[in-house]
């Protein structure tokens, strides 16, 4: 397996790929976690590349990162 596909979650990253998980809009996760969007989009870019999802569509990358870290018992199921 590569480098990045064994690479945990931060806590943070590990948080709002959670908040994120039912699809909901950027701003709407930003609100739940009470942070800036910005915040919210660079915490899921970097978990899709540590997950190894980044090269997906950008349609594809978020459930494919939540189905990834939950398999590997990242992010509650």
């Amino acid at each position: 397996m590569s480098g990045p596909a064994r690479m945990p979650l931060t806590p943070r990253q590990a948080e709002v790929l959670t908040a994120a998980a039912d699809g909901a809009p950027l701003s709407k996760v930003a609100e739940r976690l009470d942070v800036r969007r910005e915040t919210v989009a660079a915490r899921l870019s970097d978990a899709y590349r540590r997950l190894d999802v980044a090269h997906l569509p950008r349609a594809e990358r978020r459930q494919a990162a939540v189905r990834t870290a939950r398999r590997r018992g990242l992010i509650p199921a």
